[in-house]
């Protein structure tokens, strides 16, 4: 098949990436108006909710055991010319994942607890944590399903709707933070789980809209239609879709193992790096944004039996997101402290979120290659070679960061530059292995049966 010049590439990567990171931009400024009204309620309040963020994160990484493949069968379905395959995909993966949150619902309520207690967290920062994440995990089947469509925008390539979905649903969010929590208007004061109430509320708006505009755009089939059960996409979306959940649920649960090592030195590093995890946010999104335009474009030309372009779009969305991230390091390694100051000015939470910002900006780079090149993997529909790099050296971070405590005299340094070590490791992992990869991929659309 006849190459693609590159600059259409590029005006297709960055048609679906700028969109998707416009949307994550707005995540991000709710974020930071999210944890400047909870740091009013202290210290120990913020412990307790980035805690939580952690479990939410692991909780997360396994809904995509049927998101990320529901996006992949899609992108390769549309590449095919096969829209009723992407609609019938799509409805499989909503059965699929409606059960799947369910079972996480109820795991998360009968452990959740025990383990944000097992973190070493001091029990007021318990106490918040568990009252913030209790909500959180009765709405999960929300929080699936809203994850599951925008992924079926984003194998449609159609980020823009997501981005406008996305600002309402957090405008509103924002908005009700103070009411709920601080009791503004008449309402009940619920403290930290007035935030969590929010964010519920915020997901079930936003999941209502994605509904309406999903069979607007005639993404999904019409609501009847979902009464139908079938099975002949299952076997495919959790074949592509496990790999990656496990990659994801290994790299948030190592956080919580960080968190014990970060909490020996107190609650105000835990502070300090969950501050620098907010601004860290922007690159991070930024790379999202990315790599879930890899997937789509890789996906299609998957689907449309284009190899040799599908890799070619990947290569180009590495050097494209090289070019995004480098302010983004200038700014973490030239001006840590002020940054961190703008939401806090307790001087030991600044120094220890500023040294973090320090560490990661320092290798930002590497993390955007990681993402790109996972969503080189997801369009392909050959998810395990990013399992094999990911998991390991996601690993490796605690008992690193503990030796270097216990055995070297470190401080709590060694979790960020362990952190950043790990990202440069797999960022340049991902690249060699990606262009080793067999261009003739697991093509999983056009297969018959599971």
């Amino acid at each position: 098949m006849e190459r693609r010049p590159v600059n259409k590439t590029r005006r297709e990567i960055l048609q679906i990436a700028l969109p998707a990171v416009a949307g994550f931009i707005s995540l991000i400024l709710y974020q930071f108006i999210d944890i400047f009204w909870i740091a009013k309620l202290g210290t120990e309040a913020v412990a307790g909710a980035s805690s939580s963020d952690y479990w939410m994160w692991a909780l997360e990484a396994l809904m995509e055991t049927t998101t990320i493949g529901c996006a992949t069968l899609i992108a390769q379905s549309i590449g095919a010319g096969d829209p009723q395959g992407a609609r019938d995909t799509a409805r499989e993966a909503v059965h699929l994942s409606i059960l799947f949150s369910i079972v996480f619902t109820i795991f998360g309520l009968a452990v959740g607890e025990h383990l944000m207690r097992w973190m070493g967290l001091s029990p007021a920062a318990l106490e918040a944590g568990w009252a913030y994440l209790s909500v959180l995990i009765l709405s999960l089947p929300v929080l699936h399903l809203v994850i599951l469509g925008n992924q079926i925008f984003n194998a449609h390539g159609d980020t823009k709707t997501v981005v406008i979905i996305m600002g309402i649903a957090l405008s509103i969010n924002a908005c009700l933070d103070p009411i709920l929590m601080f009791g503004w208007w008449g309402f009940p004061a619920y403290g930290i789980r007035g935030a969590a109430y929010a964010t519920a509320i915020g997901w079930l708006l936003g999941l209502i809209l994605r509904i309406i505009y999903l069979r607007k755009r005639g993404y999904i089939p019409p609501l009847r239609e979902f009464l139908r059960v079938s099975g002949k996409f299952i076997g495919r979306i959790l074949r592509v879709g496990t790999p990656t959940a496990a990659s994801h649920l290994i790299w948030t649960s190592v956080f919580p193992l960080l968190t014990t090592l970060t909490t020996m030195f107190g609650m105000a590093p835990l502070a300090g790096m969950t501050i620098g995890h907010r601004f860290e946010s922007l690159a991070y999104f930024t790379c999202i944004g990315f790599s879930i335009a890899t997937a789509t474009v890789v996906g299609r030309r998957v689907g449309a039996g284009d190899f040799e372009g599908a890799k070619a779009a990947a290569y180009e969305a590495r050097r494209l997101i090289s070019y995004f991230l480098v302010p983004t390091s200038i700014l973490f390694l030239s001006a840590p402290e002020f940054l961190i100051r703008l939401v806090t000015v307790d001087p030991v939470v600044v120094q220890t979120g500023a040294a973090y910002l320090r560490a990661v900006g320092l290798l930002h780079i590497f993390l955007g290659w990681e993402m790109v090149f996972e969503g080189g993997f997801n369009g392909l529909g050959n998810t395990r070679p990013y399992m094999m790099v990911s998991i390991p050296l996601t690993l490796g971070r605690y008992p690193a960061a503990w030796a270097l405590i216990h055995w070297g005299g470190w401080g709590v340094e060694a979790v960020y530059w362990c952190i950043a070590i790990s990202t440069l490791l797999k960022g340049t992992a991902m690249a060699w292995l990606f262009r080793r990869t067999d261009p003739e991929p697991l093509t999983l659309a056009s297969q018959p049966g599971t």
